[in-house]
């Protein structure tokens, strides 16, 4: 389903009686510095406020643009480790999640099936301690929503949807992004009165 993004993304705003405007989206000052998304999960887009997600997009725009354009070495994520646990299998996930987290200088370290056996060997209680003991975030592809709620639940560390029964909330990110960048290119500014 086509949709314009640049009218969703306004009414959503206006709705929420914040005063943004959506237009010319690549780079620039960000929409706002009210938004605190550190140590939160990402299970679910529907945990997220609209003027979020905004900012999420901002930043993913921002940052492709410095790196992939401009060439900038921007080493944010250096010394942190991502676990990234594949119980479904998945090229562009694993290559643009690792890719990504490499880029912002940071260590991704995939868990297969084989390595890591999700409640079979070791309680995902156990997995979530275990996992939050060795890495600073967790990106999950599971067959069951209700696993990953549990690892959010037990983790100390963000949990992010890589994939489940319900909801895939990283793909959505992404396909909102091309829309915005490639078909719609906005920019998401706070309207000066």
């Amino acid at each position: 389903m086509l949709f314009n993004l640049r009218s969703l993304l306004n009414n959503a705003a206006f709705r929420n009686g914040h005063n943004f405007v959506v237009r010319n989206f690549r780079s620039g000052q960000p929409l706002q510095n009210k938004v605190q998304l550190k140590g939160r999960d990402l299970l679910t887009l529907k945990n997220f406020t609209g003027e979020e997600i905004k900012y999420m997009l901002w930043l993913s725009a921002d940052l492709k643009l410095r790196i992939k354009q401009k060439g900038e070495y921007l080493p944010l994520l250096q010394g942190k480790s991502l676990g990234m646990i594949f119980e479904k299998r998945s090229t562009r996930t694993r290559l643009s999640t690792e890719t990504g987290f490499a880029l912002l200088g940071g260590h991704p370290c995939f868990l297969t099936t084989q390595d890591i056996h999700l409640g079979v060997n070791e309680s995902l209680t156990d997995t979530a301690r275990v996992l939050s003991s060795m890495t600073d975030a967790v990106l999950a592809r599971v067959y069951k929503q209700s696993d990953l709620d549990l690892l959010a639940k037990e983790a100390s560390i963000p949990i992010v949807n890589g994939l489940s029964d319900l909801y895939h909330p990283i793909q959505i990110l992404a396909d909102y992004l091309t829309l915005q960048v490639g078909l719609f290119p906005c920019v998401i500014q706070e309207q000066n009165q």
